[in-house]
């Protein structure tokens, strides 16, 4: 048995599954070097270009790693309304099309899904006493989602930004999930920019779904695309119709122009050093310019799925801003109360230097020189003295603060409105997270 220190951590899966979309790695006794661990080939699966299965071992361990990989479709460049009509069909010809079109896997062996769990049956069959680990990216890691809800061997199942498959499965499957029997066995991990990872998410999970730290940065897909992006949405939307295929309102523009092209340029991870995935809730809680980010990020992607995601954000983006407004009020705001409180003290120490240099003349019986001009003159100077503020109004003083109070109970109830706003949000996101299984 594995000790629980030389367990794989979540970035050891990602590694694992990068690896098996590397055609080199497909022999018999082939060793994967990792930062602390060594995997060795025992066994792997070739289907026709459609789906690989590589299955590993870790030294003095008695469980097995099994990591799919989907090719993704053929490239093809979209610049005419035809092109997307054919590259419709084309994709929807691959297994991409079970969660695309949310079908049935039931009663059809032929596809990827059974074809792994197939493989699986293969490998549990030739190590009786293993437990199986299995992991994979986008439709791959949907193929572990599935054998995860099929095979009894398989202990735990850890995917990266694959599509949800809730609706190709049966509806005891279903129920089982609905009871939490998956919670703990398979975890999905989204980013949430990467488009295929949130096909289908405003469907009930299967297992745990958490959505992971993105990068910072995503570029287009097809730059050379001509068409407006809505102009693409109407054409696709023509295809499927021609096709007599219900239109998945989770499968946007982007979506399409990924899968086609075969470029996914969003595939980064972040970790912690212990090598568990860095996830959007510890990122979210009092970081509003990390929640600003993320919100123009996933509105710049325009992925229909990312509604309950941004319910989760939004809730955080809200509640961070009334804490930064109350710490303005708190910090701020008050500062200025005081520095406009000072201004009298300020004030009196000025009138009591005019004072004192008035006395001076005075004093020096120079009464018949003194005139409106030499006074003048004295504010004058006075003014111009660095250590000595100029005079005031005292209407604008007062006027000053009464306009400062109404801007501090303004923010006050902008933040108070802000935090229920968030708290409603947070409430839709609890509800929305149980239906999705989010936890």
């Amino acid at each position: 048995m594995v000790n629980r220190k030389d367990r794989l951590t979540d970035k050891d899966y990602k590694i694992i599954s990068d690896h098996a979309g590397n055609i080199t790695n497909y022999q018999q006794h082939h060793t994967i070097e990792m930062s602390q661990q060594t995997l060795t080939v025992h066994d792997f699966l070739k289907i026709d270009h459609k789906l690989y299965g590589l299955t590993m071992q870790q030294e003095h361990a008695d469980e097995l790693v099994v990591a799919f990989h989907c090719p993704m479709p053929d490239q093809i460049t979209v610049k005419s309304p035809q092109d997307i009509q054919i590259a419709a069909h084309s994709l929807l010809k691959t297994d991409y099309a079970y969660p695309i079109e949310r079908k049935s896997l039931d009663g059809n062996q032929d596809h990827v899904f059974f074809k792994g769990k197939e493989y699986i049956e293969q490998v549990s069959q030739k190590h009786p006493n293993a437990g199986i680990y299995v992991t994979g990216q986008a439709l791959a890691g949907a193929v572990c989602a599935y054998i995860a809800t099929e095979h009894p061997s398989v202990k735990r199942a850890i995917t990266f930004d694959s599509p949800n498959i809730w609706c190709s499965l049966s509806p005891s499957i279903q129920q089982k999930a609905m009871q939490g029997k998956y919670m703990h066995i398979l975890t999905e991990y989204i980013q949430p920019n990467h488009y295929v990872g949130l096909l289908n998410r405003l469907d009930h999970g299967i297992g745990q779904v958490k959505y992971a730290v993105p990068t910072r940065q995503q570029g287009s897909v097809q730059e050379i695309v001509k068409y407006k992006q809505k102009e693409i949405d109407t054409f696709l939307k023509s295809a499927f119709a021609a096709m007599n295929i219900e239109w998945n309102e989770s499968f946007d523009t982007n979506t399409f122009l990924a899968l086609v092209s075969g470029n996914f340029k969003v595939n980064d991870y972040s970790f912690h050093s212990n090598g568990a995935a860095r996830i959007l809730e510890e990122q979210l809680e009092h970081n509003t310019n990390f929640t600003a980010m993320l919100l123009q990020e996933i509105h710049t992607g325009r992925a229909y799925a990312q509604k309950g995601l941004e319910i989760i954000i939004k809730s955080h983006l809200l509640k961070n801003s009334s804490y930064d407004l109350q710490s303005i009020i708190e910090h701020e705001v008050q500062s200025i109360f005081e520095k406009i409180d000072g201004i009298d003290e300020s004030v009196k120490d000025a009138v009591h230097h005019v004072k004192q240099e008035l006395k001076g003349l005075v004093g020096f019986g120079h009464y018949d020189l003194l005139n409106h001009s030499d006074v003048e003159a004295l504010l004058e100077e006075i003014r111009m003295e660095q250590n000595h503020p100029s005079f005031y109004s005292h209407e604008k003083q007062l006027n000053a603060l009464y306009t400062l109070r109404d801007y501090e109970q303004e923010l006050s109830t902008l933040s108070r409105h802000m935090y229920t706003m968030g708290d409603d949000y947070v409430k839709a996101d609890k509800h929305l997270a149980v239906q999705m299984g989010i936890h």
